[in-house]
């Protein structure tokens, strides 16, 4: 009698998460299949299946959003962004978590400050520096700006966990004769499989997705990034939905894809990490 309970609670759970997962997963169905659908079927019938899987809707947006240059722009933003941050994040970090004397414990509570700051708050000082510095429109300021906003987020991950990592390590690396930076690069950095997937996880989305600091300091048309091609779809009055949702489509693919990658290693990385603590 209780394992035929049990057996029903299952089977509830399992309607209940599959009811979710169906509630969830139910925009990513509406926008690819709105994608193939024309302005007339589009507006008789919103949510239902497109009568045919036309491509006209794609290939209108690949050329009028110039799609493999605001493509190849985000990409060079995104991977320089998030390489560095990692570098630099677990550079910052080692020190952070190693040291004990109070001026590394006033640093790190500056990289602290740094995650309550919002961005809205430095703004226009932030805009006035980068024109001073002559970045405004160029990648590499696009890059910096993104490292300043990440790093706080990034040091506060690698310095957690490397305080739960044992000293050790490294001191059994260093009698057998390596340096401290090369005992960290080399047995402590591969420890950190799971922040560092995490850092590149939450970097992606967070720079691929970005719509501020494009508009406000990459204007010219050969340095815009996917987002702010796609606003050129919405207007005050009319959005053109047609290439609206082709061009979202678009522009997540990639970054799913790179998602679904990533969270496959984070779940090894974790799993690890839990059997061997």
């Amino acid at each position: 009698m209780a394992q035929r309970k049990r057996s029903l609670l299952m089977y509830g759970v399992e309607v209940v998460t599959a009811v979710i997962a169906l509630i969830f997963a139910y925009p990513i169905y509406f926008i690819f299949a709105t994608t193939f659908k024309s302005d007339e079927e589009m507006a008789s019938a919103p949510l239902s299946f497109p009568t045919q899987l036309n491509p006209h809707n794609y290939i209108q947006v690949w050329n009028k959003m110039h799609f493999p240059t605001v493509f190849a722009n985000t990409l060079l933003i995104t991977a320089c962004s998030i390489a560095l941050l990692i570098i630099l994040g677990a550079s910052a970090a080692y020190p952070l978590a190693r040291r004990t004397e109070k001026v590394y414990f006033f640093f790190y509570m500056l990289f602290i400050c740094g995650i309550m700051l919002p961005f809205q708050s430095a703004m226009v000082p932030l805009y006035k520096l980068v024109s001073l510095l002559h970045l405004v429109n160029t990648y590499h300021g696009a890059i910096l700006i993104y490292i300043a906003l990440n790093l706080p987020f990034t040091v506060f991950l690698y310095t957690g966990f490397l305080k739960s990592t044992p000293r050790e390590l490294e001191e059994a690396a260093m009698i057998d004769g390596c340096s401290i930076f090369r005992s960290f690069w080399t047995t402590i950095f591969p420890l950190m499989k799971p922040v560092t997937a995490t850092v590149a996880v939450l970097t992606s989305l967070s720079v691929w997705n970005d719509f501020i600091v494009p508009l406000l300091f990459l204007n010219e048309q050969h340095h815009r990034t996917i987002t702010i091609e796609l606003y050129t779809f919405v207007g005050e009055h009319i959005t053109n939905w047609s290439l609206l949702f082709p061009g979202l489509a678009l522009s997540v693919t990639p970054l799913l894809i790179f998602f679904l990658m990533l969270q496959k290693f984070m779940i090894k990385g974790v799993a690890a990490g839990s059997i061997k603590g």
